[in-house]
């Protein structure tokens, strides 16, 4: 513990520092604290600021990203845009034999395609890098496919059907319905990193499926509703998951109600930066029969299911700072079944290479302060948030497989310059293996590594989209 302050007494100091020289310079002589209940926008974006939200107003359905719009009439268009995050890592105990390891990240390389053809009728395909966000670190290529860690591969492959003005089918390969963090993604969370509690969920490859989903809304988004069929496959785990004389179908569902402003469109944001005032009350599930086998031996099966409540709550103060505050608690139950090859699902619990068994509970809760001053640092203009989150994962014993408690805990500190379009991020973490002391006992790279617990890490990062 002691190590875990000095850590952070370090990381308090740089921030306070940063925040101290950079406000010496604010963006513009109209931006100096807002002053009142109504922000000075327009005021700052005269002095030739960018805005901590999305610059385009009522861009969120798209997400804020706006990307290049080539249209040949109301009907018939084709968008394309970009995403990149990059990082530097610094991580005690993540190599082999526990040595220290400092890497330059590509963390995810996204192209966006998007279009319509047909009034009722719409596509999306995007594709990311086969080891986004590091997360295939066994190069077990998600499913039997390439080994090339920077490749592209196919992220999303949907088309949407629009049936009603408030109701949409969707089938292709894109996110199931499931917990607020995986309908955000990376690029639309508060934190920089993925909260590993919410692993449990099966998925190919980044949160995704083959399937198909049901959706709607009603109020523009205050109420919403989505059920859907998938595969329903975990092909991105150690283990190959799913009983090998079943192939039955995984069912879906999500809903979500908005107390305050709405939030129209399938997915949703972690953080709208003040564009939004957000009570929303989320409740997702997953259920697969016959997925694995049974903990009796080959011939029985046992059932997956999963689900999740989340919360989100975001506003948006009379002098322009915005408080947002997100949990969510996670409940994954393999019934005390195995996978194919006949240990314990596994998945990974952090950034620095240890694994556990997936069946158990799970939860984190969040907490960020958006500053309402425009801060200036040499040609860069933006606000800077502090965040600051804790997981835990309580992992059961399945299959002669020791559980645990895993737990992890993140101080951020983001300078937004375009809301989810153009921010940096500095970051320091600290984890705890489900095996504590002594090495990690679900460690699946082999060999002993060590003291598991008190894990350290800092990471700079930069994230783009247009």
């Amino acid at each position: 513990m002691m190590r875990r302050m000095s850590w952070f007494s370090g990381f308090a100091m740089v921030l306070g520092l940063t925040v101290s020289a950079g406000a010496q310079e604010l963006c513009g002589d109209d931006c100096s604290a807002c002053g009142s209940s109504e922000c000075a926008d327009a005021e700052c974006a005269d002095a030739g600021c960018a805005d901590a939200g999305c610059v385009e107003e009522g861009c969120f359905d798209s997400c804020c990203n706006n990307g290049y719009l080539h249209r040949w009439d109301d009907c018939k268009w084709v968008k394309l845009g970009v995403g990149l995050r990059t990082s530097f890592r610094s991580r005690e105990g993540a190599g082999f034999g526990g040595s220290h390891d400092n890497d330059f990240n590509v963390d995810n390389a996204r192209i966006y395609l998007s279009g319509q053809g047909h009034p009722l009728i719409g596509f999306e395909l995007n594709t990311d890098i086969n080891n986004a966000q590091g997360w295939d670190i066994h190069n077990n290529a998600f499913g039997g496919e390439s080994l090339v860690a920077g490749e592209m591969r196919i992220l999303d492959a949907v088309i949407k059907l629009k049936l009603t003005d408030d109701i949409n089918l969707w089938a292709g390969r894109f996110l199931p319905p499931s917990d607020r963090s995986n309908l955000s993604g990376p690029f639309y969370l508060n934190a920089w990193l993925f909260p590993y509690t919410q692993f449990g969920y099966n998925n190919i490859f980044q949160g995704r499926d083959d399937g198909a989903a049901l959706w709607g809304q009603t109020g523009e988004g205050a109420f919403k509703w989505q059920i859907g069929l998938f595969d329903g496959e975990n092909s991105g785990a150690p283990f190959p998951i799913g009983h090998p004389r079943n192939d039955s179908l995984m069912v879906c569902g999500r809903v979500v109600a908005n107390l305050l402003d709405p939030e129209p469109g399938y997915y949703n944001q972690s953080t709208y930066y003040g564009e939004k005032d957000i009570l929303a009350l989320g409740a997702s599930f997953m259920h697969r029969p016959d997925a694995m086998i049974g903990p009796a031996g080959f011939p029985t099966t046992s059932d997956y299911t999963a689900w999740n409540l989340d919360f989100l709550f975001e506003q948006q103060l009379e002098n322009c700072g915005v408080v947002s505050l997100e949990a969510a608690y996670y409940d994954f139950d393999d019934h005390g079944g195995t996978a194919a090859s006949g240990g314990p699902v596994q998945n990974p619990t952090s950034i620095f290479g240890d694994f556990a068994n997936r069946q158990g509970t799970s939860w984190f809760a969040l907490a960020s302060y958006l500053c309402p001053n425009n801060v200036k640092i040499g040609n860069l203009c933006g606000r800077f948030q502090v965040m600051t989150r804790y997981q835990q994962y309580d992992h059961d014993a399945v299959a002669f497989a020791a559980g645990g408690r895993s737990d992890q805990l993140d101080f951020q500190i983001n300078y937004i310059m375009e809301g989810h379009n153009a921010r940096l991020t500095a970051l320091w973490t600290t984890h705890d293996s489900a095996a504590g002391p002594g090495g990690n006992n679900n460690d699946t790279q082999g060999g002993f590594r060590g003291d598991r617990s008190n894990l350290d890490a800092f990471i700079l990062a930069a994230q783009v989209q247009y």
